[in-house]
């Protein structure tokens, strides 16, 4: 695997226990705290990565960005998680994950940034 050197919004990085679901191309959905339609738009291609610092990452593959949404987390329905790891298949699960993930409490009220992408290699 190619390490990669940090590059800002070049990258989709994942921590390292997603691994096999992306190398198995099972992952095509991410949740991620906050408003980021900033920083990821339909269409952008991005490298994948994962490692726990994002310098250090090892690439995966290249993904092109299908669909972007910002919501509150309470507006998701089930369906909206397919395509998400085993971890974060239902809506309920969802504050939990991400409590553990950016290490602070996230709530329903919690605006969310869901990215949905195809690979591309």
């Amino acid at each position: 695997m190619q390490v990669l050197k940090k590059e800002p919004g070049d990258r989709l990085n994942f921590f390292p226990y997603y691994e096999d679901l992306l190398k198995r191309r099972l992952k095509t959905k991410t949740i991620r705290l906050g408003d980021e339609s900033w920083k990821y738009k339909k269409g952008q291609v991005l490298n994948l990565t994962c490692g726990w610092n994002e310098s250090q990452s090892l690439a995966l593959g290249r993904v092109m960005i299908t669909g972007v949404w910002v919501a509150p987390i309470s507006s998701l329905k089930d369906s909206d998680l397919d395509g998400e790891s085993p971890d974060c298949l239902t809506t309920k699960a969802v504050p939990y994950v991400l409590s553990a993930i950016y290490r602070q409490i996230v709530s329903p009220k919690d605006t969310i940034t869901m990215l949905q992408w195809a690979f591309v290699d």
